[in-house]
């Protein structure tokens, strides 16, 4: 079985991640764009968020992993302090892992928001891994709360993850 980092590292470099991303954003929008908003904004279930939800939780993980990555960066060059510990991530008990009470989308967004919302926050992350450069895959490090001690780089490898994985469950879950 192979460790979290091994299983990141499949995303490769920064260039590598950055494609990534780039497909992974424009499935997730063009499935967007086909979803009616009744598809978009209602919930499967009462304990299983919408899409709508889905892609709010993206945007705030996508953010907080940006600012992370800016940070990780002034570390580096001694502009700031180190984090604190993060705390370890929670699981529900069929293993899956918990978001962060901070990571929970709050919902109400109208779909107009929730694209700008996502194209805002892309865009801030660009910026950093862009300013981070050559630095992104080395150290320091900041635990995630499910893959331990990540580099810049490792961040952004996270988010590669996230949104394929989030971008699978809603088709899964629209049988799209």
């Amino acid at each position: 079985m192979p460790t979290a980092q091994e299983m990141l590292a499949r995303y490769g470099d920064a260039s590598s991640c950055l494609k990534h991303l780039e497909r992974s954003r424009r499935e997730l929008l063009h499935l967007v764009e086909t979803l009616s908003d009744e598809q978009l904004f209602q919930r499967p279930s009462a304990e299983v968020w919408s899409p709508a939800e889905v892609l709010e939780h993206i945007s705030l993980v996508e953010e907080s992993a940006g600012k992370i990555i800016r940070r990780l960066r002034r570390v580096g060059l001694g502009e700031a302090e180190p984090f604190p510990p993060s705390p370890p991530g929670q699981t529900r008990p069929d293993g899956r892992p918990l978001a962060p009470p901070l990571m929970e989308p709050k919902g109400g967004l109208p779909r107009a928001a929730l694209l700008e919302r996502l194209q805002a926050v892309r865009e801030r992350v660009l910026a950093e891994v862009a300013e981070s450069g050559e630095r992104l895959p080395h150290p320091p490090t900041y635990a995630h709360p499910f893959f331990g001690d990540l580099t810049a780089l490792g961040w952004l490898q996270t988010l590669v993850y996230h949104e394929q994985h989030h971008l699978r469950q809603i088709q899964e879950r629209l049988g799209a």
